[in-house]
C-alpha cells in the first residue's frame, strides 16, 4: 500500500494536522471502513430522525456501506484510496480507469479516471441542526486531488469524471472548476461532471 502525507484542518481549533493518504486498498480495507463507520452512521440517523431537519437536507451518502463496495476492488480497473488520521479512516474513494471516457472537447473519447464513490467519515459531516460540527476539513478535496494525480500517472493528463450527489455539485464546480454536463438517467439522474486536461493543468499549476 502506497502512502503520502496530506494536511487536514481540525474544525475545532483550525490547526492543521498530518494525515496519511493511502493507495492500493484491498477489499478487506473497505470492510474495515464500513465496520468503523457503521455505528456513527446509526447515531447520526437517530439524531436526524429526532430532528426537524427535512430529509432532503440529510447527508445524501447516509445509506452508503463500503462493505458492499469491497468486491469492486477485485476489478483490474479499480483503485481504492483512503485517508487515515488519529488511527481512523477519515475518508475513502473508489476510482475506475477503463470503463469511462471524456465527453468534453477537445479530448472527447479519450480515457479518464472516473470517481465512482468518494465519502468522508460520518464524524466529519457538518450538520449543525443536530450539533454536528465535523472533525476535519479538506478530506474530500485531498481525495479528489489524488484522483487528478492518478489521472496524470495513468497518462490521462488529469482528466477526471464523476456523477455528483446534489449536495456536492457546488463544491466540485467552484472549488475544482469541474464542468457540469448532463443529468444521467442511468445514474439516478445525478449530474455528470468532468475535469478536462486543460482544467487539470490550471489546477495543478495553481497547486493545492
Amino acid at each position: 500500500m502506497s502512502s503520502e502525507v496530506v494536511q487536514l484542518q481540525r474544525r475545532l481549533d483550525g490547526v492543521f494536522v498530518e494525515a496519511a493518504l493511502l493507495g492500493g486498498m484491498v477489499p478487506n480495507d473497505f470492510v474495515l471502513v464500513g465496520n468503523e463507520w457503521s455505528a456513527e452512521r446509526s447515531v447520526v440517523m437517530q439524531e436526524l430522525l429526532q430532528s426537524t431537519l427535512p430529509r432532503q437536507q440529510w447527508p445524501q451518502s447516509l445509506h452508503w456501506d463500503w462493505r458492499r463496495k469491497a468486491p469492486e476492488l477485485r476489478l483490474l480497473e479499480a483503485a481504492g484510496f483512503g485517508i487515515v488520521c488519529e488511527r481512523q479512516w477519515q475518508g475513502v474513494m473508489l476510482t475506475k480507469s477503463a470503463s469511462y471516457v471524456a465527453k468534453l472537447a477537445p479530448d472527447k473519447g479519450k480515457p479518464l479516471v472516473y470517481v465512482d464513490f468518494l465519502e468522508v467519515a460520518p464524524w466529519n459531516w457538518a450538520i449543525p441542526e443536530v450539533g454536528g460540527s465535523g472533525r476535519f476539513r479538506s478530506v474530500g478535496s485531498s481525495l479528489l486531488w489524488r484522483a487528478v494525480e492518478q489521472s496524470e500517472e495513468e497518462g490521462f493528463r488529469g482528466r477526471v469524471g464523476l456523477h455528483s450527489l446534489p449536495q456536492s455539485e457546488v463544491f466540485y464546480e467552484r472549488v475544482f472548476g469541474m464542468t457540469p454536463l448532463n443529468r444521467d438517467s442511468a445514474k439516478q439522474n445525478l449530474l455528470y461532471m468532468e475535469l478536462s486536461a486543460d482544467q487539470a493543468a490550471k489546477l495543478l499549476e495553481k497547486g493545492k
